[in-house]
């Protein structure tokens, strides 16, 4: 399990606790940490922005920036295929040492004199985004032409990695981490902002869900409009931290980001892979042969909570799903019918957070900041079960 320092705080105020105390708590609850890893971006990596691009004249596959760095405004010849005026990127300025003696110095390339360097994101010492520079916003931090990127907390982050046992699926999320943190060190948890920017329509008048009565699952879905939907860059470099950031693919890339923040498995079908049905979207939930709950469109779109299809990128407007099921049912039904598991299956079978309406409402809120619109209202199923109830006299145990 990983977790940040910076994405913890949002659910918990650990400022007064320094991360080597955080992790002697961890080990101290059986929660063993495996790994420490501190980013550090180098000095003299400045926040710059393109002011100007233009074609190298003889090179094809360069470009001559004008990039404004706060005090002077610096020419560099930048081979991204990504770069473009109006940018906001990182700048290694002239004497900056990136690490393994790669010092940035005045040179002059195919004739053209170029004063730094616009730098990847691996270049810095982040987790990887794509193959060309790092678009800069303000969800790090308040964007100052010329300041370090090494004042910037969100950047230069601490990645703690818990080794979980197979008991312990109440802490595979960020939000189950600072839960046990917050229960040890006695601070309550932050208050979310849970506010959604709906659009006009409800969710009844575009999507209809067909589900049956004997399936096993609890199951929440949401009708979402990602269409002016764009993940920012802190978002994207925690999903890269994971190991799981998929370029140009922002609809699983906030999937995976919300369900490793909140515990949630999350799930998206395109609403072009429902059935038509007039002027609604049909998605079906019923048991496979094997008796596995599965989500039905004009094919099987998923597995629910043991092996989920790929994001069809040629779609914006998609049907969210949030799920859980019962661990040791689910883990069982595998073990005997030995059919084949995706990623979503390792959380499902140790234990996913069972307040699927917090994922949701988290999701929402979430997309709704950054461009995506939200359908109101909701299609749920979810069995109710009878509260069991744990009658203790506190005199009788403290004796």
């Amino acid at each position: 399990m990983i977790i940040t320092r910076t994405w913890l705080e949002e659910f918990i105020d650990i400022s007064k606790i320094s991360t080597d105390e955080i992790c002697k708590t961890l080990n101290s609850i059986g929660l063993e940490v495996d790994s420490v890893e501190k980013l550090s971006i180098a000095p003299k990596v400045v926040v710059g922005k393109v002011l100007e691009k233009v074609k190298h004249p003889d090179a094809d596959k360069l470009n001559i920036c004008q990039v404004d760095i706060g005090d002077q405004t610096v020419q560099i010849v930048c081979g991204a295929k990504n770069v473009d005026a109006g940018q906001f990127v990182p700048v290694a300025i002239v004497g900056c040492d990136l690490g393994n003696d790669f010092i940035i110095k005045a040179a002059k390339l195919r004739g053209v004199e170029s004063n730094g360097m616009i730098c990847s994101s691996t270049e810095l010492g982040l987790a990887k985004l794509n193959d060309g520079i790092l678009e800069l916003d303000d969800s790090i931090g308040k964007l100052v032409l010329g300041k370090e990127l090494r004042e910037y907390s969100t950047l230069n982050d601490e990645i703690i990695e818990v080794e979980l046992t197979a008991n312990r699926g109440d802490c595979l999320s960020i939000y189950g981490m600072a839960r046990e943190l917050g229960a040890f060190y006695n601070i309550p948890m932050l208050e979310l902002d849970k506010q959604v920017k709906h659009n006009n329509l409800g969710i009844g008048q575009v999507l209809e869900v067909e589900c049956d009565s004997n399936i096993d699952s609890s199951l929440l879905f949401k009708a979402v409009d990602f269409t002016n939907f764009k993940l920012n860059v802190l978002h994207r470099l925690r999903t890269g931290i994971l190991g799981k950031y998929q370029d140009a693919n922002d609809v699983k890339n906030v999937l995976t980001y919300a369900t490793h923040t909140t515990g949630v498995i999350l799930n998206a079908y395109s609403k072009e892979k429902t059935i038509k049905n007039n002027n609604l979207n049909v998605l079906k939930i019923k048991k496979d042969e094997q008796g596995f709950d599965n989500a039905y469109g004009i094919e099987q779109l998923s597995k629910i909570c043991v092996e989920h299809n790929e994001i069809d990128l040629n779609d914006t407007n998609f049907i969210v799903e949030a799920s859980y099921i019962n661990p040791e049912f689910i883990s069982k039904k595998v073990f005997e019918t030995k059919i084949k598991t995706g990623e979503v299956y390792y959380k499902a079978s140790r234990g996913s957070e069972p307040d699927i309406e917090f994922g949701i409402d988290y999701f929402s809120s979430f997309v709704s900041k950054f461009g995506g619109s939200i359908y109101r209202g909701n299609e749920t199923f979810i069995e109710d079960k009878e509260k069991l109830t744990l009658d203790i006299v506190l005199e009788k145990l403290m004796q």
